[in-house]
């Protein structure tokens, strides 16, 4: 395998299977034809108080002026509407309505740039912070559900967490350890996931479709893992320098490249854009979501939350 370094040599030998997936010739920087800009989201009312359904209820409090996002880092958005966004910069996590064109805080945990966000089939949210707490569930209304815990014994904690649309399992990466955790729906039973299907200096971390894509720092390459069945590995691309953030749903898989200031994005195993930051109007974006054909971008320095219309 000329011209791979010798980490990326290492951990494709180790795998049983790893075919790479055909890339789609021809493509040139900056084409995005297939991504629709639609809203962009840069703060909004805030819900000071809510009925148990989560909606703003004007007999028990009213809604403050607008608020402005500072720093967003990281989104999840549901099937049933709500979009997540945690701010390092205000140190919140939010749900955003954008019906009602409201938002309101999730309390009792505290966002930075380390915090990572996914959403449940259920439109629940999953926050992993690292070291800093536990990995919590909550639902629509900010009420605390459940805790993730990591197997006892082995201090892990999850930097990365994913979820299972299917089966409710989640998936927590500790990035330090390159250690990969299956948990059981009830945030407890953690199974270990054989270490040599990781990638060496796993970066990040989405899930879609029974698959976990993980990309690495030392074998520049995105790979997908089937988490049922037999575990077989697919490399997706090894020409990813710096991967921020992944997101994959409907058919799709997104992949920020950090050093490189590139959108890649894929559907159905065929790459269809490969865009320059500067042309999507990004600055520094951190972290990206997928659901219902659309695509979010969590973009810290110009303050804002975008949203793409995804087009086959």
């Amino acid at each position: 395998m000329p011209g791979l370094n010798d980490a990326r040599r290492r951990w494709l030998k180790g795998l049983a299977a790893a075919p790479l997936l055909g890339l789609a010739p021809g493509l040139s920087r900056g084409e995005s034809r297939h991504l629709l800009a639609g809203r962009v989201y840069m703060g909004s009312r805030v819900v000071q108080r809510a009925n148990p359904a989560g909606f703003p209820d004007p007999r028990t409090g009213g809604i403050s002026p607008p608020v402005q996002f500072v720093f967003p880092v990281a989104v999840a958005a549901t099937a049933g509407g709500d979009i997540f966004i945690a701010d390092a910069g205000l140190g919140t996590i939010f749900r955003l309505d954008p019906m009602q064109d409201t938002m309101r805080a999730i309390a009792g945990i505290r966002a930075s740039q380390q915090t990572r966000l996914a959403a449940t089939a259920d439109g629940s949210l999953v926050v992993a912070s690292g070291s800093a707490a536990p990995v919590a569930r909550f639902d629509r209304t900010g009420r605390l559900v459940q805790f993730v815990n990591p197997l006892p014994g082995a201090g892990t904690h999850y930097d990365e967490v994913a979820v299972d649309a299917a089966s409710g399992r989640y998936y927590g990466l500790d990035k330090v350890q390159r250690r990969l955790e299956e948990v059981m729906p009830h945030g407890q039973g953690a199974v270990l996931v054989p270490q040599q299907l990781v990638p060496e200096l796993p970066t990040a971390m989405a899930m879609a479709d029974g698959k976990l894509y993980i990309a690495g720092r030392s074998c520049q390459c995105l790979a997908a893992i089937e988490v049922f069945g037999t575990r077989q590995v697919e490399v997706i691309a090894d020409d990813v320098t710096q991967v921020i953030a992944l997101a994959a749903g409907d058919g799709w898989l997104a992949l920020l490249d950090g050093r490189e200031r590139l959108l890649k994005l894929w559907h159905k195993g065929a790459l269809l854009v490969d865009s320059e930051f500067a042309g999507l109007g990004l600055v520094d974006p951190r972290g990206l979501a997928i659901t219902q054909q659309t695509l979010y971008v969590a973009d810290g320095a110009s303050r804002r939350l975008l949203s793409f219309r995804l087009r086959p």
